[in-house]
């Protein structure tokens, strides 16, 4: 019986997988990069600078390709061959012991390799996915190009209207700030927006959009999968067997999940046959099921494999059938579990592009998403009792000193917000409050003082009144909820903060419509 399970199909496609997963986190490193300089050149000047560096960023991202996609067509082909024998090796000897019964004919070819079908199939499936992989590679580059000149574009946009709005507003405020600082906030937002919609270009045949390393994922494990079904319905052809059955597995899809078990003929015929232990069983055509569908059976991250059944010879072995409202469980817990280590890489590479482009807050807000997400993994692992992937949660060039930064970060924040929560908010009416428990500060944003480029002109006052160096206060805004006589309400929140000293002055500057 072929036995090419979902886990092996993962083990097998992975390698590719890798590959296109490290591009992406290289070439938004890389981008950040070219970011990192230039910040106290005017609008003008800025925006000339990194037009002038689109020719070295695409030579950079053609050579980032390369080196990394260099052995694509050896791991292919070892991913197909070991997909061809790992799906054949068992019932290879099932078939010649049939034979020798005489319960099926010979085949033409002795063993897998030497049939000429499934070479052919290798061979066409090979040159299907590097097409395919080829055409991934000219589209990120093409896609990089792009998004870098929409940072720059978006980028100029946003310090424009922060200007035009400073005119308006008095800068005492808070809500708007000055020279370089505005064009870090402004760049902020520009690589936020690129980052979320990532290399664009790529959409399968329903017309969804897809993330380059999605897609690549997506498209090597079925070529790896539909490898292994053609080189099972082939080495069937070859011996003249007909009759499959079809595998059973706990998370089954909907559209996959009626057929677990039952039997089917591959050249689309119905009636019944008899087992190896004398059984009969009613087998249809494969196509009375999903069968060529992209979510259907053996679609698109099937888990599910065709085993055959030699009449006369075969003994069904299989799992019993798994309670359906069990299944729907596993598949949803499984799906969950993707989403969660999706988010974790997310931020990771996030925080690496923030870091690459120098921009020290937005690295260290991205840092405390992490810390955030990878508890969540941690409890619903923990709850489901699900095995950790801790490899899909991997960013390349995310090293030990960028992940130290990060955990230093998210404790900076911890530590931020445990003193915020343990001292009185001064309210609009002058009435004090408190942070509601469990609340966590968002849109954190500092504006004076240290990490800032503009001046604390209070931190003297800070010194005499609460102690701490002149230097290491800052003026600092985020939202949060407040306790109120209503119950809690989300307040813009102001505050003053030294990290030895702690979180002081605080007060709701007015309440949130977010």
């Amino acid at each position: 019986m072929a036995r090419l399970t979902p886990n092996e199909i993962l083990k097998l496609s992975e390698p590719v997988e890798q590959v296109y997963s490290n591009i992406v986190d290289a070439l938004l490193i890389n981008m950040g990069k070219h970011f990192n300089s230039g910040h106290t050149l005017s609008t003008e000047q800025w925006e000339i600078r990194k037009l002038a560096e689109l020719g070295q960023l695409n030579k950079e991202s053609v050579e980032i390709i390369a080196s990394l996609t260099g052995q694509n067509k050896e791991l292919i082909t070892a991913a197909l061959e070991n997909a061809v024998y790992m799906a054949t090796k068992d019932i290879e000897p099932e078939l010649k012991k049939a034979v020798q019964k005489g319960a099926i004919q010979n085949a033409a070819a002795d063993n897998v390799i030497a049939s000429q079908s499934i070479v052919q199939a290798l061979n066409a499936y090979e040159q299907q996915a590097m097409d395919k992989l080829n055409l991934v590679n000219t589209t990120m580059l093409e896609s990089t190009l792009a998004q870098y000149r929409k940072v720059i574009t978006n980028t100029v946009n946003i310090e424009r209207q922060m200007k035009a709005a400073q005119e308006v507003l008095n800068i005492a405020t808070g809500k708007v700030i000055t020279g370089t600082e505005s064009r870090q906030q402004a760049l902020r937002q520009a690589l936020s927006q690129i980052h979320k919609e990532g290399f664009t270009g790529f959409y399968d045949r329903a017309g969804r959009k897809w993330s380059p390393e999605a897609y690549v994922n997506m498209d090597i494990r079925t070529t790896v999968h539909n490898t292994a079904i053609e080189a099972v319905k082939t080495r069937q052809e070859d011996y003249g067997v007909d009759i499959f059955r079809v595998s059973r597995h706990s998370g089954a899809r909907p559209l996959c999940y009626p057929y677990q078990g039952r039997y089917f003929s591959w050249n689309n015929k119905s009636g019944t046959f008899t087992d190896g232990e004398g059984k009969r069983h009613r087998y249809s055509p494969i196509s009375s099921t999903s069968y060529g569908k992209p979510a259907g059976l053996f679609g698109i991250n099937c888990g599910h494999h065709p085993i055959t059944m030699i009449p006369g010879v075969s003994i069904p072995r299989d799992r019993p059938e798994q309670d359906k409202e069990e299944n729907d469980k596993v598949y949803a817990e499984s799906q969950e579990q993707r989403r969660l280590e999706r988010e974790i890489r997310y931020s990771k590479q996030k925080a690496a592009m923030m870091e690459a482009a120098g921009d020290k807050e937005g690295f260290e807000k991205e840092a405390v998403k992490i810390r955030e997400k990878q508890a969540d993994y941690n409890a619903f692992c923990k709850k489901t009792g699900r095995t950790k992937r801790l490899d899909r949660t991997q960013v390349f060039d995310y090293n030990k000193s960028v992940s130290a930064k990060a955990v230093a970060a998210a404790k900076r924040r911890e530590k931020l917000e445990t003193s915020l929560r343990s001292n009185p908010v001064k309210l609009p009416d002058g009435t004090f409050s408190k942070i509601t428990e469990g609340t966590k500060i968002s849109d954190i944003e500092t504006f004076a003082g240290k990490g800032s480029k503009t001046d604390l002109r209070v931190k003297n006052f800070l010194v005499q009144n609460y102690g701490g160096s002149a230097e290491n206060w800052q003026h600092s805004k985020g939202r949060g909820y407040i306790d109120t006589a209503d119950g809690p309400k989300k307040a813009v929140i102001h505050w003053f903060y030294e990290e030895n000293v702690g979180a002081k002055e605080i007060f709701v500057k007015g309440w949130s419509k977010k």
